[in-house]
């Protein structure tokens, strides 16, 4: 009978020792998934103030080239009219009118490319990071739903009685 109380004291030691353990796991892996949540976060915010700072760059890059566009149509025509004047043709004539009327519809043509990939690089800078970090924040709910369906007291409990009763067996 003695045999039989200390195994059960040495069988219970141990089943209490694993219930510590596991509740101590729990504890740990729960604040590993909080954690992981937390960065999770953080990388969506990160996309979304890189996707902002990336588009500000777009425009300004934009606003450079479109002010060349304008410098180079600005000398293009300066540089129209006096070689049409060396050519003895008057801003009255109807082909130096024909030249420099074709050259501002290309200089708006080209305004107008600008801003259209201006405004798809945006869209495509925006979309991206959108879903970046929607994918992030998916991430992150899960992490917290991992830390939410941690087991309870209960199955620990549960866990570590069940442990008892099949060592108890052998």
């Amino acid at each position: 009978m003695g045999g039989a109380i200390g195994n059960v004291l040495t069988m219970g030691g141990s089943v209490v020792s694993t219930a510590a353990s596991l509740l101590g796991n729990d504890t740990k892996e729960k604040k590993y998934y909080r954690s992981l949540a937390k960065t999770a976060e953080e990388q969506a915010r990160q996309v979304e103030e890189n996707a902002r700072r990336n588009a500000l760059y777009m425009m300004q890059e934009a606003g450079y080239e479109s002010k060349q566009l304008s410098d180079s149509y600005r000398d293009l025509v300066g540089t129209q009219k006096t070689s049409l004047a060396a050519s003895g043709l008057t801003g009255q004539s109807a082909t130096a009118q024909l030249i420099l009327k074709n050259s501002r519809l290309n200089a708006a043509l080209d305004q107008e490319r600008l801003a259209a990939n201006l405004n798809r690089s945006i869209y495509e800078n925006d979309t991206y990071a959108g879903l970046e970090a929607q994918q992030y924040r998916a991430q992150a709910k899960q992490y917290r739903q991992a830390t939410k369906n941690k087991w309870s007291w209960w199955s620990k409990v549960g866990t570590a009685v069940s442990g008892f009763f099949s060592r108890n067996k052998e």
